[in-house]
């Protein structure tokens, strides 16, 4: 009876803790980056993994008619999302999408956060620029569970500005037209005169549910850019972010960046183009 009580004790106070980290703790404040830019970061790269997914899942088929990046982008999300369906709370444990396609032609299913993986590695494939991202609360150093999320950020060239891409719910975001990054969400939620839209959504997916679950993960941002080994951190100067999860956990990041112009560059890309008119696909819109 004791060790019952010890533990429904400490599942109480997990949850308490969690939830007032998520709901009370002060994230909304605006953060200040350097100014300027530091050492850029490292390009994202096509790898020999990349081009053995390309070939043998045909996915210059897939994309053949489309023109603008973004169409290549909605292309490959869809084929990605059908690839099985989602079970909550089965995770493949593999950053290998060669590895997470073979087990599920074998009858394996897996959850929404191994989507990211397939659709980050089939855009780097056919040449877009992606890198995984990490979305930390402030305090997902010390807070039991639930402190990051991830998704990507793709490049596209037609815009010529890094986009967030939610792999999980088939989600991107834009504020008057234009694509907005994870920053740029975050920025637009704190002016409060944003006119948000969710497009792409799966069935069901509400705009403002939606934001209200992203919100309190946009205070840290940690990209690795694919076909690299390093990640690194958009961490603003005044806040102090260990390198390491719980002080003695995995490694969240190898470097650390206080200029957001840094961490937004686009001029280093090789795949930068002149900017062309944007794309009219815009299925499923949702006005915030």
């Amino acid at each position: 009876m004791l060790a019952l009580l010890v533990i429904l004790s400490l599942f109480l106070m997990v949850f308490g803790v969690c939830y007032w980290s998520l709901n009370h703790y002060p994230r909304s404040r605006p953060f200040r980056y350097s100014p300027g830019s530091e050492m850029p970061l490292p390009e994202p790269k096509r790898t020999q993994l990349m081009a053995v997914l390309a070939q043998r899942y045909e996915l210059d088929a897939i994309i053949k008619h489309a023109r603008l990046d973004s169409e290549r982008l909605d292309a490959l999300q869809r084929w990605t999302l059908n690839r099985w369906e989602p079970q909550n709370g089965s995770r493949s444990g593999s950053h290998n999408p060669l590895d997470i396609l073979a087990r599920v032609s074998q009858g394996e299913q897996f959850s929404r956060s191994d989507f990211v993986t397939i659709l980050g590695h089939a855009l780097q494939a056919v040449g877009i620029p992606a890198r995984l991202v990490e979305l930390h609360t402030r305090d997902s150093h010390w807070r039991p569970l639930g402190g990051c999320y991830t998704g990507l950020e793709v490049f596209l060239s037609e815009e010529n500005t890094w986009v967030w891409v939610d792999a999980q719910y088939d989600a991107i975001i834009l504020n008057k037209g234009r694509y907005c990054s994870a920053l740029d969400i975050k920025d637009a939620l704190l002016s409060r005169t944003h006119e948000l839209e969710l497009i792409s959504a799966l069935e069901g997916t509400d705009i403002d549910s939606y934001l209200a679950f992203l919100a309190p993960f946009l205070d840290i941002l940690i990209a690795q850019p694919l076909g690299q080994s390093r990640r690194f951190a958009l961490v603003p100067p005044q806040l102090r972010f260990p390198r390491r999860h719980h002080l003695f956990g995995r490694t969240l990041y190898d470097q650390v960046c206080h200029s957001r112009d840094t961490f937004y560059a686009v001029r280093e890309l090789n795949q930068l183009i002149p900017t062309r008119p944007k794309s009219t696909f815009r299925p499923k819109t949702a006005n915030a």
